[in-house]
């Protein structure tokens, strides 16, 4: 595995790119206020522009460490940020890491998403080397297990989640994984 930093990827219709300072308004506008967004996630929606540029300062100062993968998604015909994706858990040992993902629900059902997550799925198996991808959804939230199962993670299991930082979204989430390999053959 070798730690690359989050880098620029393009698709058909999407850029993902390190977050740059003018995003701020965007995030806030189309993804950090609405609480449909915020649901499964355990923050609270922004309540004022500030708010955001704040946690938008801390993600871009990240970007200064190789193992840090956390891109903002745009789409290229809007020029418009429109959610994120990132990789967490990153566990060097095991070669393995958590894949997260958010979009504006403004863009809900539009196939974006499953876009960004197999441009971000090929990039963490093919280039960082990493041999195992895993992430999970609410099991009020199917849609995002859509994105899953489309992207080509295959469903592992499904448990009782204790979020003690954020009891509300406590409850049984859906497990999803995906192999180097498994990633090799369906591609």
């Amino acid at each position: 595995m070798m730690h690359i930093g989050t880098r620029k990827m393009e698709t058909d219709r999407l850029l993902l790119r390190k977050y740059e300072v003018i995003d701020a308004e965007d995030m806030f506008r189309n993804w950090l206020t609405d609480p449909e967004v915020s649901k499964f996630w355990g923050w609270k929606p922004h309540e004022n522009l500030k708010e955001t540029q704040l946690l938008l300062q801390g993600w871009i100062s990240d970007y200064a460490k190789m193992d840090y993968y956390h891109w903002v998604i745009v789409v290229k015909e809007l020029s418009e940020a429109v959610g994120y994706i990132y990789l967490n858990e990153i566990n060097c040992d095991e070669k393995s890491a958590c894949i997260h993902y958010l979009i504006s629900r403004r863009y809900w059902n539009q196939g974006i998403m499953t876009e960004a997550c197999k441009a971000v799925l090929a990039y963490s198996l093919n280039k960082i080397g990493i041999c195992k991808i895993h992430t999970h959804h609410h099991i009020d939230n199917p849609a995002s297990g859509k994105v899953m199962q489309k992207s080509g993670m295959r469903y592992v299991e499904t448990r009782h989640k204790r979020i003690a930082e954020s009891p509300q979204i406590s409850g049984d989430y859906c497990f999803y994984e995906i192999t180097s390999e498994e990633w090799k053959q369906a591609n």
